[in-house]
């Protein structure tokens, strides 16, 4: 189990996050090599498989994902290469970023606020993104997805290095009917959000999706991604609208208007498009398969 920091939330500075975080580990070597090289448009794709397949589990569990309902290709896809030529770099670099993420708090058990409904919020929330993206505009759908499904990981780190942190979060929102980041704000000079930032920045993600999780509660003020802020914020919002709210406290009271008008929409404009999205999110709960191990 990770140790806990000595230092509460609560006398933390958002200053002070930073050499508190280096502490934490990073995502295995084996990611941010991936990550790198898919930032080259020169990269080949027996490259990529190279670099996967040096890691047995994780080609196993790319394998795994790829050959679900997520994706829906009926023939069977027997070999990375064949994986990262049909579905693309973003799809397997979204895949292996599960992966890694899931394992990293695989140890955790949820006892106050349930793991599988921490991520069955996070898979919700990166799906209507996924969906909204190109409805709105946005030519960054796999970028959306990624940002949807890492929005709320700082509060993975609260609970493994802030543990008595987190449940005082848990009971003062449940008994006072906040939402996470309304409670936290009532109690401590940080959040999640920039708990998050303080981690991707560290683990090296890109720019954009650093600032999008940073943000995603107040994305007026997001200046690098502006959009691919706004779309999380929105997402995660309507997630709460189709039941797959994140555990542990009340849903947020409001969607950002400054939000919706960034993204040039509305609220109810989104909602109609609720019902495709919806069995959007049922395929991509596939990817919670990530969290059970790969048949032998």
């Amino acid at each position: 189990m990770a140790r806990a920091f000595s230092k509460s939330l609560m006398d933390l500075h958002p200053r002070e996050l930073k050499g508190v975080i280096k502490d934490i580990p990073t995502l295995p070597v084996i990611y941010q090599e991936l990550f790198r090289k898919m930032q080259d448009p020169d990269v080949s794709v027996p490259a990529i498989a190279e670099i996967i397949t040096q890691d047995q589990a994780l080609a196993a569990k790319v394998l795994h994902l790829v050959n679900s309902a997520f994706y829906g290709y009926a023939r069977q896809i027997n070999t990375i290469s064949r994986a990262v030529v049909i579905l693309g770099f973003q799809a397997v670099r979204s895949a292996a970023l599960a992966t890694s993420v899931f394992d990293f708090f695989k140890e955790e058990d949820g006892q106050t606020c349930q793991l599988k409904k921490f991520w069955e919020h996070s898979i919700a929330t990166a799906s209507i993104c996924k969906a909204l993206a190109p409805r709105l505009n946005i030519n960054q759908a796999e970028e959306a997805f990624v940002v949807g499904l890492l929005h709320d990981v700082g509060k993975l780190i609260e609970k493994q290095y802030f543990s008595t942190d987190f449940d005082e979060v848990c009971k003062a929102a449940q008994e006072l009917h906040l939402s996470w980041y309304d409670c936290e704000k009532a109690l401590f000079q940080t959040n999640h959000a920039g708990i998050g930032k303080t981690v991707f920045r560290e683990w090296q993600f890109p720019p954009g999706v650093v600032e999008a999780v940073q943000h995603h509660h107040d994305p007026s003020t997001a200046t690098r991604a502006p959009h691919l802020t706004a779309l999380v914020h929105v997402a995660d919002f309507l997630s709460y609208e189709l039941d797959y709210g994140a555990p542990g406290a009340w849903p947020p009271k409001e969607c950002d208007p400054l939000a919706l008008r960034t993204l040039g929409t509305t609220l109810d404009e989104c909602r109609r498009f609720l019902p495709a999205v919806t069995e959007e999110i049922l395929q991509a709960m596939e990817i919670l398969k990530l969290l059970e191990p790969v048949p032998a």
